[in-house]
């Protein structure tokens, strides 16, 4: 097992940092197959993006960090799309250390934390394609509630409760 630390991402003074795992790890957004995000898209979609009548509060992005490098990171939205419901909108591990055990052990933090924030259920949006991810949370206990076709392609939407 890879050692790890999760701490909550420091979005103005780890900007840069943030930016360059984006550009390095674009084989997980799908988003951007054909135009490459500048750094001004990537910080509003990734860091400050949240639904309107959400308050940028309720969303907290993690960094998960080996030593001083940053090998992933989480976004979590709470209390959305309902009270007691948490969304994950991004758990993402760097190419290089997949399949180690890390994300298990970040997604394992945020059901802990959800349950410490009194959250009931959580919610998370996957493209139908992406069959190792799909598999990924349905062995986690993710149940699909709906599906909906996007410009990025089917997008299930799962759910578990906690």
């Amino acid at each position: 097992m890879i050692p790890f630390k999760l701490k909550l991402l420091d979005k103005e003074r780890e900007i840069n940092l943030f930016y360059n795992f984006i550009m390095g790890n674009t084989d997980h957004f799908r988003d951007y197959m054909e135009v490459v995000p500048s750094f001004d898209e990537v910080k509003e979609e990734f860091l400050l993006d949240v639904p309107p009548g959400i308050d940028i509060k309720n969303k907290e992005v993690y960094g998960v960090y080996r030593e001083e490098n940053l090998i992933g990171f989480l976004d979590i939205l709470f209390n959305y799309p309902e009270s007691h419901t948490c969304m994950i909108g991004y758990l993402v591990i760097d190419q290089n250390y997949r399949k180690q055990g890390i994300g298990q052990q970040v997604y394992n933090h945020a059901v802990a934390y959800a349950k410490e924030k009194d959250m009931w259920k959580i919610r998370l949006s996957v493209i139908k394609e992406n069959e190792p991810a799909v598999r990924m949370w349905k062995k986690q206990g993710f149940e699909t509630i709906d599906e909906e076709v996007t410009e990025y392609g089917t997008q299930l939407m799962m759910e578990i409760r906690l």
